[in-house]
């Protein structure tokens, strides 16, 4: 398996990667995901042969991003680097590439000077699987969305580099 870079060409395979998790992330399109592209500080792919089985893309607390959970964490925090989605094809799903993709992205944080990672987890509807993957990072709660009767509320995390 190799990480390399997000190429614009790879966009296809992460949206149908993307759509396969979208109940655990969100819809994109080719227009979204070009414009989250350009705001990304992190934007890498596992590929095995000339296959993307997974990516990870990640904001800088500078960006211009524009996601409400992302700014949360500007809002309270500065110097992180915030995930806003990881995503892995489910049928490599258990196998490291995930293990691998954040591996990398803390070789990078580490190289840039960061010294927090962030991302939010859904509590509702519930995602154990994120929760347990994010533990083992060393992610912990720091808030939660506070939408009374909202669909989705999610478990603001961070993790300490």
């Amino acid at each position: 398996m190799l990480i390399r870079e997000a190429k614009i060409n790879d966009f296809q395979c992460i949206l149908r990667i993307n759509a396969s998790e979208e109940d655990k992330t969100s819809r994109i399109d080719i227009a979204r995901i070009t414009q989250l592209h350009s705001w990304s500080e992190y934007h890498r792919v596992a590929v095995v042969g000339d296959q993307v089985i997974g990516f990870l893309l990640v904001m800088s607390d500078a960006s211009d991003y524009d996601g409400a959970n992302f700014r949360w964490f500007v809002d309270r925090h500065s110097n992180f680097l915030y995930v806003d989605r990881i995503v892995i094809d489910p049928a490599h799903a258990g196998s490291g590439v995930g293990s691998a993709l954040y591996g990398d992205l803390i070789d990078f944080a580490k190289r840039r000077g960061d010294v927090v990672l962030c991302c939010e987890i859904n509590v509702s509807p519930p995602n154990p699987a994120s929760h347990a993957f994010h533990a083992r990072f060393g992610f912990r709660e720091v808030g939660r969305s506070s939408e009374t009767g909202a669909a989705k509320v999610v478990s603001y995390q961070m993790a300490e580099l």
